[in-house]
């Protein structure tokens, strides 16, 4: 993707929006793609690219699904458009600073903490009746089903000679896959909805209250499980220590320390097919956690 290129791109989608050039125009680089803000006395936006081929449309549904249950600004989209190739999606700017950059201040996290956890637990406590959501109006009943119907491409990916995984990762995946049905038996069977990449960095926060100001950038929302979001709690500012107060609010099973490095390292296989995106060393502490977790559980 040509930054130069998509600056233009997003700065004619501002002028066609606004009938005005914008006053401000600031792109970033994102893991997924490249973000450009845009702002004059006419309004500012956002203009959201994508390097994942069908990622922005699930973004559009997604953000939806949390806007209809969640009580703290989303961002809305304007208009989803192509131009030069590229798709993009405008949207709204919401006010608010990355809680990457929580003040370390213990007033300042514990407003934020308990602001946060609070939607959380309300999105957790979503339910589909008939289970894990594994397509449009498509559930599975129980949890090893549907972990094998969105992590079979995953897997077949990792496993093919076209990935980046070495072989004795390879190996590693091979063995986790063999286990997923003991590793998932001991979870709940309850499905939640879940932003399932919600860690710190796609939340804004109020600068004068500490509380939320906005959720961002969800990936694959969905009824999955609870934990499928808590393992991302650890990704960003552990010293928040949000994941062990949720477990304060709400109880989690047996093997939970299991099961987060379970789903975190089907999650970056995941972004790696997705992205191209593979780090041999990163990939292989996590494995030395989840394996120390299992001989915790005795598995």
């Amino acid at each position: 993707m040509n930054k130069q290129q998509l600056k233009n791109i997003a700065e004619f989608a501002y002028k066609t929006m606004f009938r005005q050039a914008p006053d401000l125009s600031d792109i970033q680089e994102t893991f997924y793609g490249w973000v450009v803000f845009l702002g004059s006395n006419k309004g500012r936006v956002v203009v959201k690219f994508s390097r994942e081929i069908g990622r922005l449309a699930k973004e559009v549904e997604g953000l939806e699904r949390l806007r209809r249950v969640l009580p703290c600004p989303v961002p809305k989209v304007l208009f989803f458009g192509r131009e030069e190739g590229y798709n993009y999606l405008m949207m709204d700017w919401l006010d608010g600073v990355s809680a990457h950059n929580l003040p370390q201040d213990q007033q300042a996290i514990t407003a934020f903490r308990e602001s946060y956890l609070d939607l959380l637990l309300a999105l957790h406590d979503q339910k589909a009746a008939p289970g894990f959501e594994i397509g449009r109006e498509k559930y599975a009943r129980d949890l090893p089903r549907a972990f094998e119907s969105w992590m079979g491409p995953v897997f077949r990916y990792v496993m093919s000679s076209g990935s980046a995984f070495s072989q004795p990762l390879k190996d590693a995946y091979s063995q986790a896959w063999e286990m997923k049905d003991n590793i998932l038996s001991t979870a709940s069977p309850e499905s939640s909805l879940v932003h399932d990449d919600c860690h710190v960095g796609n939340v804004l926060f109020d600068p004068k209250t500490y509380q939320v100001s906005a959720i961002l950038d969800p990936c694959d929302v969905g009824y999955k499980h609870r934990e499928m979001d808590l393992f991302h709690l650890f990704d960003v500012r552990s010293d928040l220590q949000l994941a062990e107060c949720y477990q304060a609010h709400h109880r989690l099973d047996d093997g939970f320390e299991m099961r987060r490095w379970f789903f975190s390292v089907w999650d970056d296989a995941k972004h790696s097919r997705n992205m191209g995106w593979y780090d041999e060393a990163w990939l292989q502490n996590k494995f030395d956690h989840f394996h120390q977790a299992l001989n915790h559980q005795g598995l």
